[in-house]
């Protein structure tokens, strides 16, 4: 999978996490995230966004996986259960802290001019 398909199949599969908002229609093509150190001796580094989201599905993918073996596990207590359960469902929520990065509040716009008359 690869260029507007991947895009959009990332787009998607972050959407259906609840990741992106369904709404957001930021254009992704050719886009880069600049990862800037605190350290000034560091140098940045940028990724194409294409690439993360593309890695953020595949730790979806995974994540689901694991939730299904767990779920699927013969050997486990119930209290070992429900504390897997509990790991999974808060990485779960650790990606919808990437949902303020593409949110359509995060996209910078020009500024609306309205003319009189």
């Amino acid at each position: 999978m690869s260029g507007l398909k991947g895009i959009a199949a990332a787009q998607k599969a972050l959407v259906a996490l609840g990741v992106v908002p369904g709404a957001t229609t930021m254009p992704l093509d050719g886009l880069t995230l600049t990862l800037v150190p605190r350290d000034p001796s560091l140098q940045s580094k940028e990724i194409p966004v294409e690439a993360l989201f593309l890695k953020l599905t595949s730790m979806r993918d995974k994540l689901r996986i694991l939730e299904q073996r767990v779920n699927a596990a013969d050997g486990l207590g119930t209290a070992e259960r429900a504390a897997l359960q509990a790991q999974i469902t808060a990485t779960y929520a650790s990606f919808a802290g990437f949902a303020a990065f593409f949110s359509d509040e995060a996209v910078p716009r020009p500024p609306v001019v309205v003319a009189d008359g």
